[in-house]
């Protein structure tokens, strides 16, 4: 195995030589090597739309709009402006009218119209389409017309009591129709049409036409997209190679950060060891890296020969950590025992001593950042006679005085063992083993199993077989939308309600949440849905960790609160 892992590193080495011999005096880079810790195996925002994903899809997938990496407001990318929404009180709809730019392309040189933006809609919303992640949120489009004398105009029509409208009509990339449905199945129906249609699989032309775009799920040398960069090369668990494209469109419009390409090549490299990825970078091969835990990070901080070469980051982006648990079965379906856990984990040491004081406690899913979080909730307080208590309440004592605590379920006795999952990080496998060392005092055993976050959620949460699990959220810059991951309708498998929460009146407030549009009386439905789940404990809220980003001295390069927390297209060479 140390073998394996020999040869693994000696190819990532190998890939490009350090950035630093081949800058010029420009402001251009000829290859910036960036470090990540896992494979995102999929890139493709649609069907794969995870934090890691991200960390390469960000570069080749475009939206029309997205929130600007300095500021977070939105800034047009594709289109010329960011339109103002008409109301059409009668048929309750706001409406948004849009242009793509002139210059914009597709990476085959095909111009980006109308259709493509009208196609995608259509698309998404379709039942033979896969991509379920936006399926909620796409179901608030209720009608796209392209205009008929500018094959760059468009109308797009939106619910009117949707609280994102805006958001939703410009965040979302789009899909090259040419490449997807050249034939133009879809042109003849309306979005209400494929909507409402059940029949869709009898179809034969578009059963061909969603088996190619669900395949695209696994594409990507051959993505047809319109970012600045595309995948050259790339080997499974060890490389992807994104080279800028030739006479990129998007050059033209510098001031817009999303289509800026100043470096010639992104590489990223997969080093899931982090003592490895740091010698990687003393050795000149990394020029990026997002270190894992604040103890290190601050280490290289006080390393003078190390720091001489390095910036060092710590933007709060929009993230949260938290401890899944299994409300749809088992042993967690119950709140007592929910609620004992949350007692059992000790979150204020897990910031200090794991991530060096770096992070901001949370009550719930929300940033802190976000002024609708509600701040008169205090977090749990670490507290085992609590735990203890709760336990007892569930039914839970020692009543054989083994030192775990059991109950007779059906006539059995039944010790309570629970098994966290964890990634394997430093920093979920510090936490698992601290979380133990707690529940031990508190009279549960708790056993730890490590796996990727692909085999989790095939083999765990897609099914709801798990106990608990060390996970992470992403959030956006725009306000919460909490519907795919907390309302009951998602409590099923393939969802994102992962935790299988279910509790009637907390889908209500979201309903209220998605349909209010004044600010001041959704932050209220948002202050009581924080509450209703705070009682609840679905999860155990850890905190939102500040990112920990080290970059080369050679580039001048700013960090976002964007996810991942930074956009290396941006970075140019130091002057």
């Amino acid at each position: 195995m140390k073998i394996r892992l020999i040869y693994v590193i000696i190819g990532i080495l190998a890939i490009t030589g350090c950035n630093q011999e081949s800058t010029t005096s420009s402001e251009n880079v000829d290859t910036i090597n960036i470090g990540i810790n896992r494979d995102p195996q999929r890139i493709n925002p649609f069907y794969a739309p995870t934090s890691l994903g991200r960390e390469i899809f960000q570069y080749i997938f475009l939206p029309l709009a997205d929130f600007h990496p300095d500021d977070l407001t939105l800034t047009p990318i594709l289109i010329n402006e960011i339109p103002e929404g008409q109301v059409d009180e009668e048929n309750n709809l706001v409406n948004y009218t849009m242009e793509f730019k002139s210059e914009a392309q597709w990476s085959d040189g095909t111009p980006i119209t109308a259709n493509d933006y009208v196609f995608t809609i259509k698309a998404i919303n379709h039942s033979l389409c896969k991509a379920s992640a936006w399926k909620s949120y796409f179901k608030f489009f209720k009608d796209v017309k392209a205009d008929e004398n500018n094959d760059k105009r468009f109308t797009v029509s939106l619910d009117g009591d949707y609280m994102l409208s805006k958001e939703l009509a410009l965040t979302t990339c789009i899909l090259p129709q040419h490449i997807y449905d050249a034939e133009g199945v879809l042109n003849t129906m309306s979005v209400s049409q494929i909507q409402n249609d059940t029949n869709a699989g009898e179809d034969s032309l578009q059963v061909q036409l969603f088996d190619k775009l669900n395949a695209s799920v696994n594409d990507k040398s051959e993505i047809i997209q319109s970012g600045p960069y595309a995948i050259s090369e790339y080997e499974s668990q060890q490389y992807y190679i994104l080279e800028k494209k030739e006479n990129y469109w998007g050059m033209n419009s510098p001031e817009v950060k999303y289509l800026n390409a100043y470096a010639d090549k992104l590489v990223f490299k997969i080093v899931p060891d982090e003592v490895t990825a740091i010698s990687m970078a003393r050795e000149n091969n990394l020029d990026v890296l997002t270190l894992a835990t604040s103890n290190t990070f601050k280490e290289l901080m006080d390393d003078e020969s190390f720091a001489s070469n390095w910036t060092f980051h710590t933007p709060q982006v929009m993230l949260y950590y938290f401890i899944l648990m299994n409300n749809d079965n088992g042993y967690l379906s119950d709140r007592l025992l929910r609620t004992a856990m949350s007692h059992i984990a000790d979150v204020d040491d897990y910031i200090q001593n794991i991530d060096g004081g770096l992070g901001t406690r949370t009550i719930g899913h929300f940033n802190p950042v976000k002024s609708y979080y509600n701040d008169s909730l205090s977090p749990k307080p670490h507290d085992i006679e609590k735990a203890k208590s709760l336990l007892a309440e569930a039914g839970w004592t020692d009543s054989n005085n083994n030192g775990t605590v059991d109950k007779l379920i059906n006539g059995q006795l039944e010790e309570l063992s629970l098994d966290v999952l964890i990634t394997g990080s430093p920093l979920s496998k510090n936490m698992a083993l601290l979380f133990q060392e707690s529940a031990k005092e508190a009279g549960v055993e708790i056993t730890i199993t490590q796996k990727t976050s692909a085999l989790m959620r095939s083999e765990n949460f897609a099914t709801y077989n798990y106990d608990m699990a060390m996970t992470a959220v992403g959030q956006d810059a725009a306000p919460d939308d909490p519907y795919s991951r907390w309302h009951s309708d998602n409590a099923r498998p393939g969802t994102q309600n992962n935790s299988g929460y279910n509790n009637p009146r907390s889908d209500e407030l979201i309903e209220k949440i998605r349909t209010t549009t004044d600010e001041n009386v959704r932050k209220e439905y948002y202050l009581q849905l924080q509450e209703e789940m705070y009682n609840d404990q679905p999860v155990i809220f850890l905190y939102s960790p500040l990112k920990k980003i080290i970059i080369r001295k050679t580039l001048d390069a700013n960090t976002t609160a964007k996810r991942p927390g930074y956009l290396a297209n941006t970075f140019k060479a130091a002057s």
